[in-house]
């Protein structure tokens, strides 16, 4: 009995086994969970998780930004020409309720002048933004230059969840994602090309139960961030599973 080196993988029925479990522990995606439905493309909700993403890759806690979505539905607020139209103190207000501690002053402003952007270059559609760019540089170049200039953390949490709905949406898995499909034993690959295509191959194969990729991305990227880029294995969620840690048998595979 020995630890299996990082190096090694499970089978792909092993892996697809072992990514079910992790989408079902500690969740899918962030549009699914703000009910989002991403796979129609229509505009306004591809705006919407824009919206999310934005407050989600701000530097505050996940549930202060989810509080936030939730209270920008509430008072209507939720729109490209809502938001651009609103006064100061209004998006303050909305962030300070909803658990922004010091900087919902600099975030409200970012986030305004960013759909200003989109609103005056692109007529409110978020998806002309898109069509018009040339390929994925040019999107990331485009996403990135709206407004005063949005944060590269929240465009790559953005275009991960619209990889598979917009076509130049081809964002390169985080060092996270990799780290912990590595430690799983779901891939062997350390570059993120061929990372994507291993992860790939098991998601194809393994039980969807109605999630997305997108679903499996982001499991792995809250697993990678907030445990094995921080050596939390005694308090991690799937240790049990996770082969950097269980010994096990090689010769029983």
């Amino acid at each position: 009995m020995k630890n299996i080196a990082l190096e090694q993988r499970l089978s792909e029925s092993e892996a697809g086994a072992v990514c079910s479990v992790l989408v079902t522990r500690l969740g899918g995606s962030y549009s699914r969970l703000l009910g989002i439905m991403l796979a129609g493309m229509r505009s306004e909700d591809v705006f919407n998780w824009f919206t999310g993403a934005f407050l989600l890759g701000s530097p505050v806690r996940a549930s202060c930004a989810l509080a936030a979505y939730r209270a920008l539905v509430k008072q209507n607020l939720l729109s490209p020409r809502a938001i651009a139209c609103s006064e100061d103190h209004e998006l303050v207000q909305v962030l300070q309720d909803a658990g922004f501690v010091g900087h919902s002053g600099r975030i409200a402003c970012s986030l305004r002048a960013a759909v200003e952007s989109l609103v005056v270059d692109y007529d409110a559609d978020i998806n002309r933004l898109h069509f018009f760019a040339e390929d994925e540089s040019d999107l990331v170049r485009r996403l990135r230059s709206l407004g005063s200039g949005v944060p590269r953390r929240i465009v790559v949490l953005f275009l991960r969840e619209m990889r598979g709905v917009w076509d130049k949406a081809r964002p390169g898995l985080s060092s996270p994602v990799i780290e912990a499909a590595r430690c799983l034993g779901v891939i062997d690959a350390s570059r993120t090309a061929e990372a994507m295509d291993q992860l790939h191959s098991v998601w194809e194969k393994a039980d969807h139960s109605g999630r997305t990729y997108a679903d499996l991305e982001v499991a792995l990227a809250r697993l990678g961030e907030n445990y094995c880029s921080m050596r939390r294995c005694l308090s991690c969620p799937i240790s049990k599973i996770c082969i950097s840690r269980v010994p096990v048998s090689v010769g029983a595979r």
